[in-house]
């Protein structure tokens, strides 16, 4: 992202690079935008904690919808327990008058989830009125439901499951390791970190262990609640879902040539410190949310090496 985006004061611009694009490259790197932009729209104006694919649920457990029918990409549901369903759209130019026409006119395609109608059904898309000129979201509500409507039959807790699952795959590709409260893995060639709250991922595995996910979504709801005012202490890398995501892209070009730092014992005692979500003795994953046969979090090594976005950059870690 950083060789098409730039930051600036008056909002995100595209690079050079990015206007030099071919049609084909500029529809993706607009398509990637749109549903970033929607899901953190969703996210930060919304209050949205879990946004997912409606095709990730749908896949994972044989929900079809009538061939042909256009259909939401996202949903998830509000802190409030409404629903919100979600369609993101991203142009390369300028949103055109047909296009802001058509969203207008759209219909919700999402009658329902779990009985209840969503809260807000919206349709965003992202644009650039001018070709030198900062980036623009526009969010558009449709009022009826189109008559083809589906209804989205969702259980909470397959739902949480569902969205959890791609960090077990990634922890079964990449050895996990310990950083704070936070099991982290560092994928150096692309430049990621990724990590997820140690005691949401022992009731993720606990319920895929057990084959049963019986009352998963309200404790996984419940030890964020005990987390959420942390959050905000780093918020370029923690989220209120209880996920970590930091990206190292300074030096994409060598990235796979260049060897990374390691941290001595000093700069990882301060990490480790820093990503301590709670005081020990407010830790939720004590007894009362452990069980015998839950895999234990503790029990992996602790970060000693260097983690893409994380270290070296260690500012503000005091």
């Amino acid at each position: 992202m950083p060789a098409y985006l730039q930051w600036t004061r008056k909002g995100i611009k595209r690079t050079d690079l990015a206007l030099e694009l071919d049609p084909t490259e500029k529809g993706m790197l607009s398509y990637t935008l749109g549903q970033a932009m929607c899901q953190i729209f969703a996210e930060h104006l919304l209050s949205v904690r879990f946004l997912m694919h409606v095709s990730r649920y749908a896949d994972a457990y044989g929900i079809t919808f009538p061939p042909g029918q256009s259909r939401a990409d996202f949903f998830g549901p509000r802190y409030s327990g409404t629903w919100v369903v979600a369609e993101a759209k991203g142009r390369s130019g300028r949103l055109d008058k047909e296009t802001r026409q058509a969203m207008e006119a759209q219909k919700r395609t999402v009658k329902t989830v779990s009985g209840q109608v969503p809260e807000i059904s919206y349709a965003s898309a992202v644009d650039f009125p001018s070709k030198g000129g900062t980036m623009r979201l526009t969010a558009i509500d449709p009022e009826e439901a189109e008559p083809g409507a589906v209804d989205l039959h969702v259980n909470l807790d397959q739902f949480a499951l569902a969205y959890y699952t791609p960090f077990l795959d990634a922890f079964a590709h990449q050895q996990p390791q310990l950083l704070g409260d936070y099991v982290v893995a560092g994928f150096q060639s692309v430049g990621v970190t990724l990590g997820l709250l140690a005691p949401v991922l022992q009731r993720i595995e606990r319920a895929v262990h057990l084959e049963d996910t019986r009352g998963l979504y309200g404790d996984v709801t419940r030890l964020l609640d005990r987390y959420t005012t942390r959050f905000t202490r780093e918020p370029t890398t923690l989220y209120s879902d209880g996920t970590l995501f930091a990206v190292d892209w300074s030096h994409r070009p060598d990235l796979l040539r260049r060897e990374s730092p390691q941290p001595d014992a000093e700069q990882m005692r301060r990490l480790h410190e820093f990503y301590r979500m709670v005081d020990a003795q407010d830790d939720p994953s004590r007894d009362e949310w452990m069980r015998e046969e839950d895999w234990n979090w503790r029990s992996l090594p602790p970060a000693t090496d260097a983690l893409p976005g994380i270290f070296p950059s260690v500012d503000g870690v005091e």
